[in-house]
């Protein structure tokens, strides 16, 4: 699909979502007026009793935009062409959500973090499409960055953010509520750029950012140590996402000699080979292969 190409659906959310917000979210600004196209999802009429599919959550990367039409950058679409592609497979609007978290500005990525205001803002999205939609499961698919805040947004708990208000908790795991989580091109193990970049930068920082460690001396971030000591999983199946040729994590996807990528205890591994493929040609293009996982776990409809 042309990365610039305008896709064919709706932007933002349906008038009745966005009053639910107003009502019960309001603080958040989940509908992000600042942003262009900055969400998605939403019933047109209140809903009464769940729905007849397990709803999608989209959790996106450092600096994307929710369902991005490419005006701040090419590769900045967020999940626009996951959502079309749901769409054409009988998904409707209010099955398919998303809101941006971050100021969408590739130039102060650096500066993005697991923060307490990250995972706080991203776990009452959750927890807000849940209450709205009275589904007892929703499917998650996160991107990049998004893939280890929505690891730490399900297993909930304890975390510790000196730029925040020190110690925070997320409350008790989401586990039971989520069916099938994706996690596609994750920095699980840091990332391999953090090697030379030092961990001076918050993205890469040995807290609560994508610091890789130097085994068996040094240990991951504690974010990243702590997302895999926690027992609580992300899902009832697990999903992870790679394309061999990630030309923003590099490296082949290895730190010290394991996939980044990968997620542990996953249940399946999403792998594109592909050349021409990378970190957001995995996002746009991973739809089919995630349909199918859902069509076999039996997780498209309640």
């Amino acid at each position: 699909m042309n990365q610039t190409s305008q896709p064919k659906f709706q932007r933002g959310f349906s008038k009745d979502f966005k009053a639910f917000l107003d009502q019960n979210y309001r603080l958040w600004g989940f509908h992000r007026p600042d942003i262009l196209s900055g969400c998605y999802g939403g019933a047109e009429i209140r809903p009464t009793q769940k729905p007849s599919k397990i709803p999608i959550i989209f959790i996106h990367g450092n600096s994307d935009v929710a369902v991005g039409d490419g005006s701040y950058g090419i590769y900045m679409t967020g999940f626009s062409s996951q959502i079309e592609y749901f769409l054409s497979q009988g998904y409707e609007k209010q099955d398919l959500y998303a809101t941006t978290w971050g100021d969408a500005d590739p130039t102060t990525a650096s500066l993005n973090y697991h923060s307490e205001n990250y995972l706080k803002y991203n776990r009452a999205f959750v927890e807000a499409v849940l209450e709205y939609t009275k589904s007892p499961y929703v499917n998650i698919i996160s991107h990049s960055m998004g893939v280890t805040l929505a690891r730490k947004i399900v297993k909930g708990g304890t975390g510790h953010d000196e730029l925040g208000s020190g110690r925070y908790d997320l409350g008790d795991p989401l586990t039971s509520k989520v069916k099938i989580f994706v996690g596609l091109a994750g920095g699980n193990q840091g990332l391999s750029s953090c090697y030379t970049s030092g961990s001076t930068l918050p993205t890469c920082g040995m807290t609560n950012g994508f610091y890789p460690g130097q085994p068996p001396f040094v240990g991951r971030s504690t974010f990243l140590e702590e997302l895999d000591s926690n027992p609580a999983k992300e899902g009832k199946y697990i999903v992870s996402g790679r394309a061999n040729y990630d030309e923003i994590i590099g490296g082949n996807n290895l730190v010290w000699g394991k996939y980044t990528t990968r997620i542990k205890n996953e249940n399946e591994e999403i792998v594109f080979s592909s050349s021409n493929i990378g970190h957001f040609g995995l996002r746009d293009e991973a739809g089919p292969q995630i349909y199918q996982i859902l069509k076999k776990q039996g997780a498209i409809n309640q």
